[in-house]
């Protein structure tokens, strides 16, 4: 995971040298579709998003985990699934942040989410079999983009609905 975060880094610092000129603001019509990771467990996420007004965008988010904790013989690892819709909204007109690298955004949806955990994990309290349990989620996430080129941008988040900590790379069409 430490060798993960490296190179994250280091890919981070090389485009943050290497940037152009862009423009952070989201406006009606922009379409964006990002892919991440979860920092501190095991998952992946990806969203897309359409400008229906500027400043704010609507989508569909969904992410996957898979942590895996190990007890005193115990096996708590669990997979996770949510998926739903999301809206954002984008702070930097609100804010009056000037800066056409960067955008900062709040996000919230409601999500379907299903989890399970294994087998052993029950039977090592003598509860028997479980399998999966799908209940409603509330995806709530602040975040920012860091934008290196026109059509390319780093983002990083965090909040409920999916790994706290997340961060990718978005593509704005």
């Amino acid at each position: 995971m430490k060798k993960m975060f490296s190179i994250a880094l280091l890919a981070f610092a090389t485009m943050i040298c290497f940037h152009s000129t862009s423009f952070a603001q989201f406006s009606k019509g922009d379409k964006r579709v990002a892919i991440g990771v979860g920092l501190f467990s095991l998952g992946a996420n990806a969203t897309v998003e359409y400008g229906i007004m500027d400043d704010l965008g609507v989508g569909l988010y969904a992410s996957y985990e898979r942590p895996s904790l190990g007890y005193i013989g115990i096996n708590y690892s669990y997979s996770d699934i949510q998926i739903g819709p999301r809206a954002t909204y984008h702070l930097n007109r609100v804010l009056n942040l000037d800066s056409k690298d960067f955008d900062l955004y709040v996000s919230g949806g409601i999500l379907l989410r299903s989890y399970g955990y294994p087998d052993s994990y029950w039977n090592a309290y003598g509860l028997g079999s479980r399998t999966r349990y799908t209940t409603a989620t509330l995806l709530a996430r602040v975040g920012g983009t860091y934008n290196f080129s026109e059509k390319m941008a780093l983002f990083a988040d965090l909040g409920s609905g999916g790994s706290w900590v997340q961060a990718g790379i978005s593509f704005k069409f």
